[in-house]
């Protein structure tokens, strides 16, 4: 479990969306790391890298190599889970990484 190999990595966040207020605890580095193992990548016709997770809608990226493709992929991975922690949205669930949710009472940090 990655939560295990990267337990300095934990990330949490109050779900904006929730009617109870809910913590997301899971390795952030472990997420990404496993969704950029999951990336496929290909050149397009005029010959730039393309890379995405397939099951991970919006999560793609393009370089003129595929070092570069990768790097502009774990930027666009990371920029998205960031994006959606602080807007509440759902994280997409892949294979391997827990997200744990945790009832919190929200009232406590005002």
């Amino acid at each position: 479990m990655y939560m295990d190999k990267y337990p300095y990595n934990i990330l949490s966040t109050v779900s904006a969306q929730a009617s109870i207020p809910k913590v997301r605890i899971f390795s952030l580095l472990g997420y990404v790391e496993e969704a950029l193992k999951r990336a496929e990548y290909h050149p397009d016709d005029q010959g730039v890298i393309i890379g995405n997770v397939p099951e991970c809608p919006g999560f793609f990226a393009q370089g003129n190599t595929r070092k570069d493709a990768e790097q502009n992929l774990r930027d666009v991975i990371e920029g998205n889970l960031l994006l959606a922690l602080q807007l509440g949205f759902e994280i997409p669930p892949i294979k391997g990484i827990t997200i744990q949710y945790v009832e919190t009472d929200a009232t406590q940090y005002k």
